[in-house]
């Protein structure tokens, strides 16, 4: 787990910065890295660390002082004792996922999954998805064998049939669908709310000003990117050589609805849903009560 500094704006003299964790998986927060005037009225600093997974732990060390993630990883903090507030939370994804498998795979349905190989990114939302996907059919986790890989690395060993299953999103998943040699098995729009949430552990030192200028500079760019598709798809596919890769982006980038949304009871109750069926395939050892 590495952390590292990028280069930032000018920064208010004498104030410390506001330190915003930024890995790939969070697009908002790399597309601010890169956007010019995104928090003008706070100074910052960005820290780029690869995965994340390694959040609660950067925050607990002080690297890094805010964060977005998927919504499973403030849960696993919250059940590890982590004092955690959601700060803002992106919209509904509902369609930002999906369980795929080869072309020729002779897995037809959910319940065909029993026993066997599933790629995803352990203890992101894709094992939330997954659970839900087969608890739906009767089944748990504890029926399948998991593989934790990295975005890239499980399209390659999907199509190498080192997996026989792989949990993707997009672009990913709409790269691998137009290449014809997978398919979709399980989407994940009728299963879970898949937003991004944004939190931090430190809530009272960092303080309310600099809290509501996080949102509201958050807020501002997801208004500022669907006229600006061009530039965030160049950002967001810098590390991407493949040309089908390239176009997904911008595809994805089109089709997502990048509004920013205050915490309220309905995203509380989202995030206690999911908290409750981790608990129940035992991917939590302790429950968690995010409505008290």
């Amino acid at each position: 787990m590495n952390a590292t500094s990028l280069p930032i704006p000018t920064i208010i003299k004498g104030k410390r910065p506001l330190r915003i964790g930024v890995h790939p998986a969070n697009l908002h927060l790399v597309l601010a890295s890169r956007w010019e005037g995104t928090f003008p009225n706070i100074a910052v600093e960005f820290i780029r660390y690869a995965n994340g997974r390694d959040s609660a732990a950067l925050l607990a060390t002080g690297e890094i002082d805010i964060c977005g993630t998927s919504s499973t990883v403030p849960i696993f903090a919250a059940a590890n004792g982590q004092d955690v507030t959601f700060l803002a939370a992106s919209a509904q994804r509902r369609r930002d996922g999906a369980l795929v498998v080869s072309t020729d795979s002779d897995i037809m349905t959910v319940q065909d999954l029993a026993g066997k190989t599933i790629g995803l990114a352990e203890g992101s939302f894709q094992t939330y998805l997954l659970a839900k996907a087969l608890e739906k059919e009767g089944l748990n986790l504890n029926d399948v064998i998991t593989r934790d890989v990295l975005p890239a690395e499980g399209l390659a060993a999907l199509q190498q049939a080192q997996l026989d299953a792989l949990i993707t999103f997009a672009p990913y998943q709409d790269y691998a669908l137009t290449t014809g040699t997978m398919r979709l098995l399980q989407g994940s729009e009728a299963l879970i709310p898949n937003r991004s949430v944004f939190w931090t552990t430190q809530a009272q030192t960092i303080g309310a000003y600099t809290i509501a200028s996080f949102f509201d500079g958050l807020e501002r760019l997801g208004r500022d990117i669907p006229h600006n598709i061009d530039q965030a798809a160049y950002i967001l596919a810098t590390d991407d050589t493949s040309p089908g890769l390239r176009r997904a982006w911008h595809k994805a980038i089109v089709a997502r609805n990048w509004s920013i949304h205050h915490i309220n009871t309905t995203i509380l109750r989202e995030l206690q849903d999911e908290a409750d069926a981790l608990f129940r395939h035992h991917v939590l050892k302790h429950q968690v009560n995010l409505l008290a």
